[in-house]
């Protein structure tokens, strides 16, 4: 199957079961006690657009393993959990207290729409929601500690970006911006595809080369991201592979590449057709086309 015929009808179903998921949060309110408003946040929050490339990634990985319909099933659920997870980062990182952003995927932001509270909260929700999923896969307890460290990892690697963004520039080292850019963003990256390779049974090996994959694929997305964003990096003071490697657009462009690489060779061991997953981090890098 044609890569953007498979992305769409992986996107039809990642939405679907995201509608479910929110649905399913209804039950907890009559709609009284402010409540009403809360469900618009949440569903603001998660269902305002995004490419859906952590779900995706998780869906693909366990086809890749040769996952059977129930777990199939538990890879559905495991890729709403990374994307609930996803969204609950960016309702907190766009937050006054952090990046102070006003827009997110052309419209306004969680706290902008609906107050700091509310994004605070919602993003709180998301979180327990993701793990909630997660709770009601039939490895279960093998997919939560995996999760469970990425959500640690995101948040470490946002504590380090704010503490950069205070200080100059000139300051900001390869080392500081390999760790913000593994924990993140690649972390989220590299467990959603663990996810669905340990909802398909895969082997450990297996499972190990797709999270190697993963974390190389998201670490040429935020490359790529910052290449994007080059004239937003020369104004801001967030931190940015730009800033620190002097300017150079050139090296910037050459480690998305190189990262690019790295990811497909970590495909080389298994043993399932890995076609669309090698041509999903071409398209990754693509962008910059």
């Amino acid at each position: 199957m044609e890569l953007n015929t498979l992305l769409t009808a992986e996107r039809k179903r990642i939405e679907a079961a995201l509608d479910a998921a929110l649905l399913s949060t209804s039950e907890t309110s009559d709609g009284a006690w402010g409540m009403t408003a809360f469900q618009a946040a949440l569903r603001h929050a998660v269902k305002g657009g995004g490419k859906r490339i952590r779900p995706i990634l998780t869906l693909l990985c366990a086809r890749t393993c040769g996952a059977s319909p129930q777990q199939e099933a538990d890879a559905l659920k495991a890729a709403v959990a990374i994307e609930l997870l996803h969204n609950y980062t960016l309702a907190h990182d766009d937050l006054p207290c952090m990046d102070n952003d006003t827009e997110r995927r052309g419209a306004p932001s969680v706290w902008v729409k609906f107050g700091e509270g509310d994004a605070v909260l919602a993003g709180d929700f998301l979180q327990a929601l993701a793990f909630s999923q997660l709770a009601e896969c039939h490895q279960a307890a093998r997919l939560l500690p995996v999760f469970a460290k990425a959500a640690r990892q995101v948040i470490g690697g946002q504590v380090a970006d704010i503490t950069a963004a205070q200080k100059p520039a000139g300051s900001w080292s390869p080392t500081l911006l390999d760790y913000v850019f593994r924990n993140k963003t690649a972390a989220l990256i590299e467990t959603a595809c663990g996810l669905g390779a340990i909802a398909a049974e895969a082997a450990p090996e297996c499972c190990q080369a797709l999270m190697d994959y993963g974390q190389a694929v998201g670490l040429a997305f935020q490359y790529v991201d910052d290449l994007l964003d080059a004239r937003q990096a020369e104004q801001g003071n967030e931190l940015n592979a730009i800033a620190v490697l002097g300017g150079n657009l050139e090296a910037v462009r050459k480690a998305a590449e190189a990262c690019t690489h790295r990811a497909k060779q970590a495909l080389v061991c298994i043993p399932g057709d890995t076609s669309p997953l090698s041509a999903f981090a071409d398209a990754l890098l693509a962008r910059l086309v």
